[in-house]
């Protein structure tokens, strides 16, 4: 059922099995899996049914560092949380992703592949797409890999009916949680703002077994940051609290000439490729994404074959000989980034406050020389595997193979993918939650959401997050039925 939680008296106090707070993919994904589970559950929503200006300027915050979107505008305050402007694109972390590297230097996640597996049929019924992912390896380097694309799913679309209709789920709709109130082992409350359609402010308590903040990538360190400030830096765990946040920052990386594809490799005039986990691991470059977009005989790709006629005469006129016989024709080089894991890259709450009395977000963000680096390895390992495969040829962009030269902001800057700050691990020293997705030291409050991954891959993260919930909710079950 959904509440009217402006009713509620100033002080009042709603008692549940499990709370969830926030009902994006991975809120949403668990409240339901518990509540078919039979299991009580309330799910508490801080925005409306749909965005509005006001609910979205809570969001506002300050970015310091490398440019990025205004964070107002990078996630959605309102039923369904960010899946509102979700494009879609759905693949499960490469098995590699999940593990340790010294070069680059990466941390490994608590738990492998393996463990989310069997999450993945039935996150995909979520997202309503395909649940196999056959990639096709290309020469020895390369593979021509898979995504799948979601209608793509609303999550407060998808099941609005759900949450009014299911007897074990209760929703409240602008129920802002502003702190956490702790108790003997874990916590015993969370405080939670509605803000009445005259602006008035109601404060009010949930009480629960069981606590799961999935509020972002970025709520969910700016919640645990205020709790732990207003509550003696005692609460949390501070080492890694924020910290080790990461984006899929996107680049154009190269040009391209492409012969034709007799195999098939491109549909609707794209591709993506990423190099083989050998091909990876000899370059020490990062684990990036690369589509490759092609575009009729455009003018870079006359002046990439000029070049080619200065450098490698053979080269360039067996591609003017091509030219409308075996030559498709020229393309463009994108990549969507691993960004390595980094304490600086960091939430941080500022001086001003919000309305609601919280402080604003500060978020330091930056790309690192490794970042750089690891793209320029990792780029070049794709141009050597694409001419060895017999695809084409490449031109690398000067930035790529000049450090000196800034990294130039064009196309989008990343891709409103946040992760980390609130990472998994096995110790408080450098992790916020365990294996379990519990936070280190609070025996019931656990986190869902990409805030958790300890690295990022190239993967759109939304289907992991879901996968993840899954597995969460499997435990929260298994822990209740005890």
């Amino acid at each position: 059922m959904i509440l009217d939680a402006s009713t509620f008296p100033e002080g009042h106090v709603v008692r549940a099995r499990v709370c969830v707070a926030g009902s994006g993919p991975a809120g949403m994904t668990l409240a339901r899996a518990l509540a078919l589970r039979r299991i009580d559950v309330l799910l508490l929503e801080a925005g409306g049914p749909e965005p509005d200006d006001a609910s979205q300027q809570l969001y506002a915050g300050r970015v310091e560092g490398d440019p990025y979107f205004e964070l107002d505008l990078a996630r959605l305050r309102c039923f369904g949380g960010t899946s509102g402007h979700w494009a879609g694109y759905c693949r499960p972390l490469d098995a590699h992703d999940f593990l340790p590297r010294a070069d680059p230097p990466r941390p490994g996640w608590p738990i492998g592949r393996a463990d989310l597996d069997p999450f993945l049929a039935a996150a995909a019924e979520i997202l309503e797409i395909p649940d196999r992912f056959a990639d096709r390896p290309v020469g020895s380097d390369l593979l021509r890999t898979v995504f799948h694309v979601s209608p793509p799913v609303r999550f407060g679309e998808k099941y609005r009916a759900f949450c009014a209709e299911d007897p074990h789920l209760r929703l409240c709709l602008r129920s802002a949680v502003v702190n956490l109130v702790p108790g003997a082992g874990g916590i015993r409350a969370l405080e939670v703002v509605t803000e009445a359609g005259d602006g008035a402010q109601r404060r009010w308590q949930v009480e629960a077994d069981d606590f799961v903040l999935a509020l972002g990538g970025i709520e969910n360190s700016r919640l645990l940051l205020w709790a732990n400030a207003t509550h003696g830096q005692a609460l949390i765990p501070p080492a890694a609290l924020g910290r080790y946040w990461m984006e899929h920052p996107t680049f154009s990386v190269a040009e391209a000439v492409v012969w034709r594809d007799p195999d098939g490799l491109f549909v609707n005039d794209q591709a993506f490729f990423a190099l083989s986990p050998a091909a990876l691991e000899r370059s020490g470059g990062l684990n990036l994404s690369f589509d490759i977009d092609v575009m009729a005989y455009p003018d870079q790709t006359r002046a990439l074959i000029a070049d080619l006629m200065c450098a490698a005469p053979a080269l360039g006129q067996a591609v003017m000989d091509a030219f409308g016989k075996n030559l498709v024709c020229g393309a463009r080089v994108h990549a969507q980034c691993e960004q390595l894991p980094d304490a600086a890259n960091r939430v941080a709450l500022g001086e001003a406050r919000d309305r609601l009395g919280l402080p604003r977000v500060v978020l330091h963000w930056r790309k690192s020389a490794a970042d750089r680096a690891g793209v320029t390895r990792a780029v070049m390992a794709l141009a050597e595997g694409f001419a060895a495969a017999g695809i084409g040829r490449l031109r690398l962009l000067d930035w790529v193979l000049d450090d000196r030269r800034p990294i130039p902001v064009d196309r989008v800057m990343a891709s409103w993918h946040h992760m980390g700050g609130t990472r998994m691990g096995n110790s408080p020293a450098d992790s916020v939650v365990d294996a379990q997705l519990r936070v280190h030291g609070l025996g019931n409050l656990h986190l869902a959401g990409s805030s958790v991954f300890p690295s990022g891959g190239y993967a759109n993260p939304t289907l992991t997050i879901v996968q993840l919930s899954l597995r969460l909710a499997d435990h929260l079950a298994t822990r209740l039925a005890r």
